[in-house]
């Protein structure tokens, strides 16, 4: 025998009055065990579905770590060159100077006049 366990349901008055108008004094609990059942079955179905979809698509590709790991690229993985990553930071500091000071209106620049 299943163990059954009582709760106390709220209801607003509308939907109390409706629930009693449709259902006979004797059905009313079933009808309520049978729409909560068949409510958490149909989320549990589609979670399940959800999780099925998501798996097929992780399957189709390779997790980052895997990408990283498998890199053979003798830059990446060469000595590291200090002068040159200054030299790439000090190009890209000149190229932002050169966009902002390309971008100004002569209205916006107080020291133009």
């Amino acid at each position: 025998m299943k163990s059954i366990q009582q709760i106390t349901l709220r209801l607003p008055e509308d939907l109390a009055r409706r629930l009693a108008a449709c259902t006979p004094p004797r059905k009313r609990n079933q009808f309520l065990v049978d729409l909560v059942r068949r409510e958490l079955d149909r989320e549990s179905r589609e979670l399940e579905e959800a999780a099925q979809r998501l798996s097929a698509l992780e399957a189709g590709h390779e997790p980052e770590d895997v990408q990283w790991l498998g890199l053979h690229d003798d830059a990446a993985w060469g000595e590291f060159d200090e002068q040159r990553l200054k030299n790439t930071e000090n190009r890209s500091i000149e190229h932002s100077k050169r966009e902002t000071l390309k971008n100004r209106s002569p209205h916006k620049n107080p020291d133009r006049a």
